[in-house]
């Protein structure tokens, strides 16, 4: 449990509103703040109004994708955890894709669709925490 200690802050960007709420809202029911955006350019205008401790980032979005957020971000925020997310198997396009993030680096990849358990996981991996039931 995190008792009084300050809740991390969390940027989840996603394009597909279904996808966005039910990350949010898993993530806000273990006690994160979460700030959402649509899209590449509303998170990298969030940057640059807020600190996150971690952005849950899709890779093929409109405007701005997820790899030109990551470099954005870890050019505003360098101490930033990322965590990118994209649908398709591992050896489709979308999987070559989320793959590159690594090289950008994204510190974590997690292929969609995934469990909330997966998710809650790769969280609390990178926040280096245990998250709440």
């Amino acid at each position: 449990m995190m008792g009084s200690a300050i809740r991390p802050n969390i940027l989840v960007v996603e394009d597909s509103p279904a996808v966005r709420m039910s990350v949010a809202g898993y993530l806000e029911g273990r006690g994160f703040d979460v700030t959402e955006a649509e899209n590449g350019r509303a998170a990298i205008r969030a940057l640059d109004r807020c600190s996150f401790d971690l952005i849950v980032t899709d890779v093929l979005m409109p405007e701005v994708d997820g790899i030109e957020l990551i470099k954005a971000a870890r050019s505003a925020q360098p101490d930033v955890k990322i965590l990118a997310m994209s649908g398709g198997a591992p050896n489709m396009p979308a999987g070559y894709l989320l793959k590159m993030t690594r090289m950008f680096n994204a510190d974590e990849i997690i292929y969609k669709p995934f469990l909330n358990e997966e998710l809650g996981a790769a969280v609390a991996r990178l926040l280096d925490q245990s998250l709440p039931n």
